[in-house]
């Protein structure tokens, strides 16, 4: 009966400690702190990652594994107020990241577009890059 007992509290907390974490598939949702840029690939041709820079702050998106980024997956930046003030109107610089190594940037790849975007806190923003080659890969805003 002690057994039981006592495997039924250990269910219990394992429940309990379950129900109280966030689940790592739960997407961080736009804020009073942050602001969301969403990157669709809609691309016709492989690349590993992509990165995109705004002022002097630069963040960057792979596959943990390496891998490519399918077509139709969504990368997420997420901007925070405490990194720039999240206000007035900017342009963003977007590098595809053409093979898997992030050490180096030789197969990192300006787009030559930048685009024009309002900071405001507790916006989200979604694009999509789409062409048919990394040379004439295009970003345009979708929302």
């Amino acid at each position: 009966m002690k057994r039981l007992w006592s495997l039924f509290m250990i269910i219990l907390l394992l429940t309990f400690l379950s129900a109280c974490s966030d689940s790592p598939d739960t997407p961080i949702e736009p804020n009073e702190n942050n602001m969301m840029i969403n990157i669709k690939n809609n691309a016709n041709f492989d690349f590993y990652g992509l990165e995109t820079k705004i002022l002097n702050h630069s963040q960057g998106m792979t596959n943990a594994d390496g891998s490519i980024i399918e077509n139709g997956e969504e990368l997420r930046f997420e901007f925070l107020k405490e990194d720039f003030e999240l206000d007035g109107e900017v342009e963003m610089e977007t590098f595809i990241l053409a093979d898997g190594n992030v050490e180096d940037d030789v197969d990192r790849i300006q787009l030559n577009k930048k685009v024009t975007l309002e900071l405001v806190n507790n916006k989200e923003l979604f694009f999509e890059i789409t062409g048919d080659s990394i040379n004439e890969a295009d970003l345009k805003r979708i929302k």
